[in-house]
């Protein structure tokens, strides 16, 4: 892979990541579908004991594992590493921040979680561009906050 072609997958491959945020914070899957993820895609993740295939049965566990919370999540720094012209290996430096509701908190009664960890991904090059195959999100950190933590709503305007 040339130069130039290998800074134009970079940028698609960081611009897919951001598409992934955005999608999962704003709960629109059709974003996950059509900018993000490959068909085939996989999601693990250790500590919830879960790994989940192909891309449609991903989606509707993370809509049904985040439908009643409100979540901000970053990935920095990544680190990204070209197998072949076609493939890459990238690990993403991640922070999150879980917020449940009331009738539906974390186990052992959570309502807020900000968790630190890193996401190890597999993209590959399709005709729509660069494609997430494969997620593994592991934690290095999780801080949670018992119900009652209070956050305020973002003024409008």
């Amino acid at each position: 892979m040339e130069s130039s072609e290998r800074l134009l997958a970079i940028e698609e491959i960081k611009q897919a990541k951001a598409w992934y945020f955005y999608g999962l914070d704003h709960r629109d899957w059709d974003i996950w579908r059509e900018r993000v993820w490959t068909h085939d895609g996989r999601l693990e993740v250790p500590e919830a004991g879960m790994v989940v295939e192909p891309l449609e049965t991903v989606i509707a566990w993370v809509a049904e594992s985040t439908a009643d919370q409100v979540s901000v999540h970053h990935g920095h720094m990544p680190i990204i590493d070209f197998v072949s012209d076609d493939e890459a290996k990238v690990i993403w430096a991640m922070e999150d921040r879980l917020y449940r509701s009331e009738a539906h908190p974390l186990p052992g009664n959570v309502g807020y979680l900000h968790g630190f960890g890193h996401y190890h991904e597999t993209y590959v090059r399709t005709e729509r561009g660069w494609r997430l195959r494969a997620s593994r999100l592991t934690r290095l950190r999780v801080e949670e906050h018992a119900r009652g933590h209070v956050a305020r709503e973002p003024r409008a305007g």
